[in-house]
């Protein structure tokens, strides 16, 4: 029997986190479990920032953990209108590390993701934040592309 108390949605607010939402949403609903929303704000090397921004890299994160909050907050909403349980959560740090160390102090059942994020030069210099958290993640992992096979349907 699958029970899936916690389950783990990581967000860059992509088109493809999105859609991994649609899967985190199904899957809360049907094993009654509670969705945890996360969004990780990307640590810049005080180094470089200090030479791009003459703001406290403080102030830099707290503009943008306000824009992910209440982007977060609308997604929480969604999510609830479908008579899910929802937490929202912004962090930050490096985001698979980030991602694997929220699953593991949440105790996360299942994390669904999206394949591609907001990075495609991530992905290209770095390796995929994805590949990351599939080798390190402490539970199952749902990958989702917005292109192929679908077995979930937005309601």
């Amino acid at each position: 029997m699958i029970r899936l108390q916690r389950i783990l949605v990581p967000t860059d607010f992509s088109d493809c986190a999105r859609h991994a939402l649609t899967y985190g949403i199904s899957f809360a609903r049907e094993y009654e479990a509670e969705l945890l929303l996360l969004h990780v704000v990307e640590t810049v090397p005080v180094g470089y920032a200090s030479d791009l921004f003459p703001v406290p890299m403080a102030e830099v994160f707290q503009e943008m953990s306000g824009y992910a909050r209440a982007e977060l907050g609308k997604l929480a909403e969604e999510a609830r209108g479908k008579g899910v349980k929802v937490r929202d959560q912004v962090s930050q740090g490096k985001p698979s590390a980030e991602i694997v160390r929220v699953a593991e102090e949440e105790k996360i059942d299942m994390i669904v993701l999206g394949t591609h994020g907001k990075g495609m030069l991530d992905k290209a210099i770095f390796g995929s934040t994805t590949e990351r958290v599939v080798r390190r993640a402490p539970c199952p992992v749902l990958t989702t592309r917005p292109t192929e096979h679908d077995f979930c349907d937005e309601e």
